[in-house]
């Protein structure tokens, strides 16, 4: 067997010349942090845009949607179901009166939509008049 002391020192292993000069610098090209990237305006803008005009869609498609679809639903309403809803429910006149508050222009308005509403001729008026024993004023 042999001894240590038998095998010859040699160095097996060399550097290339000026790799210790060098290597600094490569080990600092490697590690360096690269320069970060600047948000520019346009990039913002460019997924900005998409988003905000969802939301400019969403809102004119909900306003437009709940305006409408509740005077339809109002009008699709028979008189002959308000008039039921309105005996069943708890509201009684006076309570109704406490509420609600014309101005004279809306009862203007209601007056003459009621006497348009009404197709009586001048002498049945006369008849109903008297048999109800209502003066009549001059106006």
């Amino acid at each position: 067997m042999k001894k240590l002391e038998d095998i010859p020192k040699k160095n097996i292993f060399e550097v290339p010349e000026g790799y210790f000069e060098k290597l600094p610098g490569i080990i600092q090209a490697r590690v360096a942090k690269p320069e970060p990237t600047r948000w520019y305006w346009s990039s913002a803008v460019k997924f900005a845009l998409p988003v905000l005009g969802l939301i400019a869609l969403g809102i004119f498609w909900f306003t437009s949607q709940s305006g409408a679809s509740f005077e339809q639903q109002l009008a699709e309403i028979q008189t002959e179901q308000l008039i039921a809803y309105l005996d069943d429910g708890d509201l009684n006149i006076d309570d109704l009166a406490e509420t609600v508050t014309w101005s004279e222009i809306d009862l203007i308005e209601l007056e003459d939509k009621v006497f348009e509403s009404f197709d009586v001729a001048e002498d049945e008026l006369d008849i109903l008049l008297e048999e109800f024993s209502v003066e009549q004023e001059n106006f």
